[in-house]
């Protein structure tokens, strides 16, 4: 489940009965208004409420979930007596969102007795992102429903839970998600990526009972195990009767492993980076399904310390351990299981590996370095600074403005299926808005009769923007066109425009983050637009004015996704003498080649003789002053 909140800070009377202030009591309930929030409504905290929540029995719907946003700047819950800072009880279809101050990045701050985040009970189908939780209580970030091992039967099942974007730190436990004793409340469809997690007394993610479709991607997970208690010394725990797919994570720093694995099988490990801890240990418990394999392949091992890399003692699963690398002078693997015919053991390399870098550890900034290695530039989680302010002049510098968009920015999904082109989409950039002039030339209008539909283009806006406003000029007919943002392969609706007026502008507020923008009709060509205006401004750390140009402007972009060729635009300022390189996602480089062109900023790569495969790459520009600028593209065939 997820939702892109399109919301506006200026509350009109119709969603001011769901703002919760200070005055407001412990519990929020259907009773709470005299109307109780459904599925598409927006409940707002305000940010002058500092204690604990108890949100219970509230539903939205599977396409529309209630949202909880913070309004008017950061909340900062501090409950030191009170079980959980914010906390949701049999609720469903709830999406809990801290993007609702431009001036920080994690809109709510949390902190009580035990729990920071808890969805509790029989809760299902919930979402969290941009939290922040810092406190010395037990949890961090609590979802189950304790059973002592004996639940009903059927068993309850948490469907839906997805944690992104969020920040814990200094707990007990960072996020506690599935109950340790099996069996338990179930849990399907679990999506935890780019969290960031550290200095926890006991694991930074322990999950269990989950078991279906679970992915556990981009996070950051730094010092676990600080109170050295027991088993619970470690980073990551997947737990009895859970299945998992991790990859991309960063893991540094425990007294014990970087993970431990008592998974049923289907349990798959990739492209880990795990440094400063005993490595993995591999086990099995109560639940085991003896047909799923257990699969550590392309991970990397630094500095780890204990008798070996991996100790296995699972008997019972098809463990395959392969094309690993680590650099500790230590044996890489120890089967204790007591059975020499399930392990398949291959491709595992000795080698000196890399040290991660971040870019600002003592102001919260988790992204990588500039120096990070090319294969390590899709792990972790994204990172970036905690406040937005310019501290130049210590105020919020967030001026938005129009994105003028040009053709170049165009990318269509069905180059050449049209009767006319996107480009009209933006031939008429100077029209005033305010001043309701309208557009007059042609329709995009892809092929007829939705022949060859759904139709998709998108624009690259050549960097990050916060978007706060995105317009459309209706020309005729009633059908949908639905615009998105996200990146190629990954797109979330922001929302849908009916098209359901003639010659007018239909003009959106929106508060969402992105480079791309894609518009689609899927439904009819009525969906008529002739002219798209954006309007925001540039994010990249601090947030910057849509006209400021800065150092980190001059980046490098490329066309997505290509086919035949790679087109690639470097700023005028750093042409000259300077190599591009192309890797894929392991860090192989898969081609070089040295220019020296003082005159052009745009160079066409022909990728017809490198044998790429369908998937995503990284092209990276290199001069001899050591600057250094990358970027991903898609090949799409």
């Amino acid at each position: 489940m997820l939702v892109i909140l399109v919301a506006s800070t200026d509350l009109s009377a119709s969603t001011k009965k769901y703002l919760v202030e200070e005055s407001f009591g412990y519990y929020i309930d259907a009773n709470t208004w005299a109307v109780a929030p459904t599925g598409g409504d927006t409940v707002f905290i305000s940010s002058d409420r500092t204690k604990a929540l108890k949100i219970r029995n509230l539903k939205g719907s599977k396409e529309t979930p209630i949202v909880f946003i913070n309004f008017g700047g950061q909340v900062r819950i501090d409950s030191p007596t009170a079980w959980g800072a914010l906390t949701f009880e049999n609720c469903s279809y709830i999406k809990v969102t801290g993007t609702g101050d431009e001036s920080c990045k994690y809109g709510f701050l949390l902190s009580a007795n035990t729990c920071g985040l808890g969805f509790t009970e029989l809760s299902t189908d919930c979402e969290a992102e941009f939290i922040k939780i810092s406190h010395e209580g037990f949890m961090g970030i609590c979802v189950k429903k304790d059973y002592d091992g004996n639940p009903p039967s059927p068993a309850p099942v948490f469907s839906n839970l997805v944690i992104h974007d969020c920040f814990v730190e200094n707990v007990t436990e960072g996020m506690y998600l599935g109950e340790t004793k099996s069996p338990g409340m179930e849990f399907k469809h679990v999506k935890v990526y780019n969290n960031i997690v550290r200095n926890t007394g006991r694991e930074s993610i322990q999950i269990a009972n989950m078991v279906e479709d679970v992915e556990i991607h981009n996070n950051t997970l730094l010092n676990a195990g600080m109170d050295n208690v027991g088993s619970q010394r470690s980073l990551l725990q997947i737990g009895d009767n859970s299945v998992a797919n991790v990859y991309n994570n960063i893991l540094i720093g425990a007294p014990a492993h970087g993970i431990i694995n008592m998974g049923k099988g289907n349990n798959v490990f990739t492209n880990n980076y795990i440094s400063n801890c005993k490595g993995m240990f591999i086990d099995n418990r109560l639940f085991t399904d003896v047909n799923q394999p257990i699969v550590v392949s392309g991970n990397y091992f630094k500095d780890n310390t204990h008798s070996e890399i991996i100790e296995s003692m699972n008997e019972l699963n098809v463990v395959v351990i392969n094309n690993n690398k680590w650099n500790s002078l230590i044996p890489f693997f120890l089967n204790n299981s007591g059975s020499k015919s399930n392990h398949i053991f291959a491709n595992n390399i000795h080698t000196a590996i890399d040290e991660i870098g971040f870019t600002n550890e003592q102001e919260n900034d988790y992204s990588l370095a500039e120096s990070t290695p090319v294969k390590y530039l899709l792990l972790g989680a994204p990172g970036g600074p905690e406040y937005f302010e310019d501290k130049k002049n210590n105020s919020k510098n967030t001026k938005s403005a129009q994105i003028i968009l040009s053709s170049e920015m165009i990318i269509d999904e069905k180059e050449g299926i049209n009767i006319y082109s996107a480009d009209y989409l933006v031939d008429e950039q100077g029209l005033s808005l305010d001043k309701n002039e309208h557009a007059s030339s042609e329709i995009w209008k892809p092929y007829y009769n939705m022949d060859y539909g759904p139709y998709h283009i998108y624009f690259d806006l050549g960097r990050q923007y916060q978007l706060t406003e995105i317009a459309l000029h209706d020309m005729q007919g009633i059908a949908d066109m639905e615009v998105s943002i996200g990146e190629p392969g990954d797109w979330q609706e922001v929302f849908t425009e009916p098209c359901d007026e003639y010659k007018s502008w239909k003009r959106h507020s929106v508060n969402v983050s992105s480079r791309y923008v894609r518009l689609t009709i899927d439904e009819s060509l009525s969906a008529a637009i002739n002219e798209i205006v954006l309007f925001g401004y540039k994010e990249s750390g601090n947030l910057k004015s849509a006209d400021a140009e800065t150092e980190e402007d001059k980046t490098l972009k490329c066309q997505n996704p290509v086919s035949k060729s790679l087109k690639v635009s470097i700023d005028e300022d750093l042409v000259g003498e300077y190599n591009l390189e192309i890797f894929d996602l392991n860090g192989q480089m898969l081609f070089t080649q040295e220019y020296s062109d003082y005159s052009s900023s745009e160079i066409n790569i022909n990728l017809s003789n490198m044998d790429l495969k369908k998937g995503m790459y990284i092209i990276r520009y290199r001069n001899d002053a050591g600057i250094t600028r990358s970027t991903k593209f898609i090949k799409q065939s």
